[in-house]
């Protein structure tokens, strides 16, 4: 008896020893590791591909794209090319000028995504450098030429044009550390954008909700829910509007793990998942820095749904 592992997927193989299952890539009559191959293959351990398989899926429509597709492979066993193929078609928009904005463009586009852009009016300055991102030496400079550099540093071709006028993205991410105004979460549900928030705060990152128009809950919702709790809430919410004058206090450390959270819940939604940020928040703070997960149902006053 032998358990495989691959990933999270295991399974306890009968009938063969370790030596005879190393034969399985050159044996293919002999009796034991047939059976052993057929409970691999039903335990989505092992699988195969006729050498001529022209499908273009089956191939990382770029080289470097190689070690996603190994770490896809440990989720999606076959399905794995298949799943990052469709994501070189995905379109994904990051809007915001936090420090985990250029990260988090760069992010995705080094998983596959392939088409990265990033709308906001801004300037790179020193504290929104970090690994991977804005670097120091592009203070000044408009933010979204920054973050197109940084996603071609990270992922040689990706496509970083702007959307004609009209289509619309897979997923646009709020890359924010200010509520999001009420026009603009309009807009995206009346366009009907499915939407991923990602806020910095002093000492503390959030990740979500990630909000599928007309199906879940919204950033309205979680408005309504904080008043429900806090009377106070409608004029703190306007204080942390007001753009931030100087740095927040937020370590490079902390802002990658963000960026980090945020891509893995991005790329879910991409693969067709169902991530944990729908109607939730993922919250990571001091001093245990454990990553918390906080529900925001559908509010009932909201009507989003």
């Amino acid at each position: 008896m032998l358990q495989v592992e691959v990933g999270t997927r295991r399974t306890v193989v009968e009938g063969i020893d370790p030596p005879r299952l190393r034969q399985l890539l050159a044996t293919a009559d002999d009796p034991d590791v047939a059976t052993a191959a057929g409970q691999l293959q039903a335990a989505g351990l092992l699988w195969t591909a006729p050498p001529d398989d022209p499908d273009p899926r089956r191939v990382p429509p770029r080289p470097w794209l190689a070690a996603e597709l190994a770490a896809l492979t440990l989720r999606y066993g076959e399905q794995a090319a298949t799943r990052l193929a469709d994501r070189a078609r995905c379109v994904v928009a990051v809007h915001g000028h936090s420090k985990t904005a250029a990260h988090l463009a760069a992010l995705l586009a080094t998983s596959g995504v392939g088409r990265v852009m990033l709308n906001a009016e801004a300037t790179a300055r020193l504290d929104t450098a970090v690994p991977g991102g804005a670097r120091p030496a592009d203070e000044g400079r408009p933010l979204p030429a920054v973050a197109a550099e940084a996603v071609q540093r990270a992922a040689p071709g990706t496509d970083t044009s702007a959307l004609p006028f009209g289509e619309r993205p897979d997923l646009v991410v709020l890359a924010t550390d200010e509520p999001v105004e009420p026009e603009q979460r309009d807009a995206l549900h009346a366009r009907g954008c499915a939407h991923l928030l990602v806020q910095l705060g002093a000492g503390f990152g959030v990740v979500g909700p990630l909000v599928l128009p007309g199906l879940t809950s919204c950033l309205g919702c979680v408005d309504r829910h904080r008043q429900d709790r806090d009377a106070a809430w409608p004029a703190l919410a306007v204080q942390f509007a007001q753009r931030q004058r100087a740095a927040l206090p937020v370590g490079a450390a902390l802002a990658t793990i963000a960026a980090g959270v945020a891509a893995l819940q991005a790329l879910a939604h991409l693969d067709g998942e169902a991530s944990p940020a729908i109607e939730g928040t993922l919250e990571l703070h001091p001093p245990d820095w454990r990553l918390r997960r906080r529900s925001w149902p559908v509010h009932p006053s909201c009507g989003c749904t």
